[in-house]
């Protein structure tokens, strides 16, 4: 536990055991690009992984863009249940931008078996008082009592879009990109999306799994948040401004570091 693992994650995970894990948050190789660490990882004996450790209530929750999102989803439809869209400040892409719309954002794929954790971030925007609601009926779902007070705190249920956005911040949250973090991996995610995420899916103490943790960004997002983490890593056809980069040294770099932050935040409580 709270640590990383170096090899293929699809023999690292046959030593784990049946029903271990509460969250699965993992940016899988898309293969968009012909780099060798890009390849994509085979999806069945992934899932086939991923069904026998994953708890009964688990989430699994898996970046993708483009067609391999839809690889995502067609791989297990069964337990796909909707997409997150993630609006970058950083647009990708600009080769092609004669050619193609720039990359704007990325998708999270979320995946359960049964009804998972849910603590839904809502966003602070501007009280209202509507008066009261009555009851109705759709005629998708039948009637349903809401006789209630729309009076609120000001208090918005997310949406399937997520803005991080300067300029928007009276309607979303603003996360960095990577950028500000110190960027080791090509594809680096910010933490505070992970973050995000772990709070949306998890309570503190259960474990969040990143079968291809890269330079551990969303471990750091698990550390943060007070979940046990365990990452996995190849580590091989690693580099990074054509510099031959150990990820597993650097993701151990920033795992000490943000124990050594909780810890000082810790002492000056």
């Amino acid at each position: 536990m709270n640590r990383v693992y170096e090899g293929d994650c699809l023999e690292v995970l046959t030593k784990f055991p049946d029903k271990c894990i509460d969250m699965v948050l993992c940016d899988l190789p898309y293969e968009i690009t012909e780099n060798k660490w890009d390849k994509c990882i085979d999806l069945p004996s992934l899932w086939y992984q991923y069904r026998r450790i994953i708890k009964p209530a688990g989430v699994i929750a898996l970046t993708g863009q483009g067609r391999f999102t839809g690889k995502l989803i067609e791989s297990n439809p069964d337990w796909f249940k909707y997409k997150i869209v993630w609006i970058k400040s950083k647009a990708t892409n600009f080769l092609n931008a004669n050619k193609q719309p720039l990359r704007r954002h990325e998708d999270i794929c979320i995946f359960y078996q049964q009804q998972s954790i849910y603590n839904p971030q809502k966003i602070q925007a501007k009280p209202y008082d509507k008066g009261v609601r009555k009851d109705k009926g759709s005629g998708s779902y039948g009637k349903f009592n809401s006789s209630r007070s729309l009076n609120t705190d000001g208090k918005r249920f997310p949406t399937d879009v997520i803005a991080f956005e300067e300029e928007s911040l009276t309607d979303w949250i603003f996360f960095k990109t990577a950028e500000s973090e110190g960027v080791f991996h090509p594809v680096q995610k910010p933490v505070n999306l992970g973050r995000w995420l772990i709070q949306t899916y998890t309570v503190p103490g259960q474990i969040v799994l990143d079968n291809a943790c890269g330079s551990g960004s969303f471990l750091v997002a698990a550390i943060m948040e007070k979940r046990q983490f365990i990452g996995i890593e190849k580590n091989d056809h690693s580099y990074h401004f054509g510099r031959k980069v150990d990820y597993v040294a650097i993701t151990n770099k920033r795992i000490r570091l943000a124990f050594q932050e909780m810890n000082s935040r810790l002492s000056f409580d």
